[in-house]
């Protein structure tokens, strides 16, 4: 069943962020990660958030429609609102920072889910601001449940489709010597 979802965030005043050491990927959620989707050497875990939201699909639909998201991260899955996710596609967090992921570039993986949008590994295209994802090197997006297009398509006289989705994101940057 689909659910449109219209996200609205007000954001009041400055907010700081902290960011605190995370567990490895795989110890996360205690699943094995493809070697297809590791982070090259050279490179540290700065954040792991849960992002919930949607994939919105342009009509008509097929397996192998592109989406835009939409969603929010939180810290740690359950914490703090620390980012919105859109088109780009682009994670802005709330110091104003950013980060692009090159999506040309993505290297995909199927989901184990058979209803769960691909596991990613995207090299960062561009960073904006300075904060916390001002030096993001790579993202992986794990661990998807849904925000695969759905098989019936779309409904007569329908533009478009929002499918929701979660996934966890895990957020590097180069180790500094």
């Amino acid at each position: 069943m689909m659910k449109n979802l219209s996200i609205i965030l007000t954001v009041v005043g400055a907010s700081a962020l902290a960011v605190f050491p995370m567990t490895a990927p795989a110890q996360a959620k205690n699943r094995r990660i493809p070697d297809i989707l590791k982070v090259p050497e050279g490179n540290v875990l700065l954040l792991r958030a849960h992002g919930r939201g949607t994939q919105k699909y342009a009509c008509p639909v097929s397996a192998t429609s592109n989406a835009v998201p939409h969603a929010i991260l939180f810290h740690g899955g359950e914490g703090d609102l620390v980012s919105i996710h859109f088109g780009g596609p682009t994670w802005q967090a709330l110091d104003g920072s950013s980060v692009v992921g090159d999506g040309p570039n993505a290297k995909h993986f199927t989901a184990p889910d058979p209803d769960g949008v691909d596991w990613l590994l995207l090299p960062a295209k561009s960073t904006a601001g300075n904060g916390l994802f001002s030096r993001v090197t790579f993202i992986q997006r794990l661990f998807t449940d849904g925000g695969k297009p759905p098989a019936e398509g779309c409904a007569p006289n329908q533009t478009e489709v929002l499918v929701e989705y979660s996934a966890d994101y895990f957020f590097y940057t180069a180790v500094h010597k």
